[in-house]
Parts: C-alpha cells; sequence; structure tokens
C-alpha cells in the first residue's frame, strides 16, 4: 500500500508540471484506494488518500513537506511549482490546492469521478 501511494501522489503532485493522467496509473494501485471497489476515484475517496499520502510524506510530522521529504516523489521543478508560497516548504494548504486542481485536471468529464 505504501508504494500505491507513493506512485499514485507523485503523479498527482507532478501534474504540477505535466499532465499525468489517472488512467495512466496502475490499476493495482488505483484499487489500492477505491474503497467501496466500483471501479472510480470519488473526490471524498481521493481526498482521503490525499490525507493519508500527505500524513505518510510528512516524516517529521510538523504539517509541511520540506525538499528532502519530498525529493523521492518529486523532483526539484515540480517541488517549486507545488510550494506556491516559495518558502522552500509545501504546506498543507499548497499540497491540498495542489491535489484539488489535480483531481479536476483527471476529472476531464467533470462528473465528480475518476476512472
Amino acid at each position: 500500500m505504501t508504494r500505491a501511494i507513493f506512485i499514485i501522489a507523485a503523479a498527482f503532485l507532478a501534474t504540477a508540471a505535466n499532465a499525468e493522467s489517472v488512467a495512466e496509473l496502475h490499476e493495482k494501485e488505483l484499487n489500492a484506494i477505491d474503497a467501496n471497489n466500483d471501479g472510480f476515484l470519488s473526490r471524498d475517496e481521493f481526498n482521503a488518500f490525499s490525507d493519508y499520502a500527505f500524513q505518510t510524506m510528512d516524516e517529521d510530522k510538523n504539517g509541511t513537506l520540506g525538499q528532502d521529504e519530498a525529493k523521492p516523489f518529486l523532483d526539484i521543478k515540480q517541488f517549486q511549482d507545488v510550494d506556491r508560497n516559495k518558502d522552500s516548504f509545501v504546506s498543507r494548504s499548497e499540497y491540498d490546492a495542489q491535489m484539488n486542481d489535480d483531481f479536476g485536471v483527471a476529472d476531464q468529464n467533470g462528473n465528480g469521478l475518476l476512472d
């Protein structure tokens, strides 16, 4: 499950630099966060995953992701794009804003579900 979290988190956060599609993610990883097993990711399922992923990546539990914590998942350009206030940390609100944007991009038909 941890590997799946990092793969999915990296894919979604990478959209700050380039468009990734949920369809490009491995089915096994998607199934790991599809709580009701309906083959889709609802916004609630996605948000629950996002919360878990942030908490897992925030190794020092200080509520931010430093460059060292993010390095396994984001290159420096991606990190800088997510770090909207340019303070060299990704705050929870910056992370949430990026994940929200990424969900919107991935939800191409606007139905609130990712498939």
